[in-house]
């Protein structure tokens, strides 16, 4: 699947990538493959965002909030926002360094720019569920969101 263009917005298109490298046909053709293999892990990149955006939502709303003590505050929120955004990240990052080869220069780059990309999409997952389950679902946290 092509789910590359996702990120476009942040990483740029395969045109602009490739534009640093048209004097040199050898790593011209190693950024293309490069970008292919990108657009191959794409469906992967998805999964770590949805996965994560949604199991730290869950984990916040359900059973951190359901321990002793008081974390109803909305700094306890962030924290969980911060970590779904820096998990996702780092995860993402780690997986694409090891998963897409060569590592061509400028290509750190373009992986960093789709890891924060990947932060930003799982964070707006989490905002999202957050949403929905402060004015669904059952929760004792603090209902920041409620409408």
């Amino acid at each position: 699947m092509k789910l590359l263009k996702l990120y476009q917005w942040i990483a740029g298109k395969m045109t602009d990538f490739l534009s640093q490298f048209q004097n040199n046909e050898s790593f011209y053709q190693q950024a293309r493959a490069f970008w292919n293999k990108l657009e191959g892990v794409s469906v992967i990149m998805l999964i770590i965002f949805v996965v994560i955006g949604i199991a730290l939502a869950f984990s916040y709303y359900k059973p951190y909030n359901n321990r002793p003590g008081r974390h109803y505050a909305p700094k306890h929120w962030v924290v969980f926002l911060s970590l779904t955004f820096l998990v996702t990240f780092i995860l993402t990052l780690g997986f694409e360094y090891i998963a897409v080869t060569p590592h061509l220069e400028g290509a750190l780059w373009l992986e960093t720019r789709i890891a924060l990309g990947n932060g930003i999409y799982a964070s707006a997952l989490y905002f999202l569920i957050s949403v929905l389950w402060c004015n669904v679902l059952p929760t004792n946290a603090y209902r920041l969101f409620k409408f």
